[in-house]
């Protein structure tokens, strides 16, 4: 009987453990710090914890980039040829980009926030 009490509480441990990881993933957005995703599908720019994640994003000449604002305070998304606006807590907006080149932006409300639009 003693074994099989030392046995449930081993996988009580890696259960736990392995719910500890997803919810580590989870908050990070399973997501690298600085890095650069290339955009096939779903091309989107989290905006949370005061940054833009990817930092980079690369996409396709004519693509379009939803940033979606999951902090909760405003930003902007705001380059040499675009400006998102102030986007609201819990919303989103989305930017048709046609000609080649790298769009560096800003967040103008909080100017430390910068993420840059590859488009191939």
């Amino acid at each position: 009987m003693t074994h099989s009490k030392s046995w449930r509480g081993w996988w009580g441990f890696v259960l736990l453990m392995a719910i500890a990881a997803l919810a580590v993933a989870a908050l990070q957005g399973g997501r690298a710090i600085g890095a650069t995703a290339v955009a096939s599908g779903a091309k989107s720019v989290d905006i949370n914890h005061f940054a833009f994640h990817p930092p980079t994003l690369r996409i396709k000449r004519g693509g379009k980039v939803t940033f979606a604002n999951s902090s909760n305070t405003a930003h902007t998304a705001t380059g040499g040829s675009f400006d998102t606006k102030r986007i609201a807590p819990g919303t989103s907006v989305t930017v048709k980009f046609g000609q080649r080149g790298t769009f560096a932006y800003h967040c103008t409300i909080h100017p430390f926030m910068k993420g840059k639009i590859v488009v191939e």
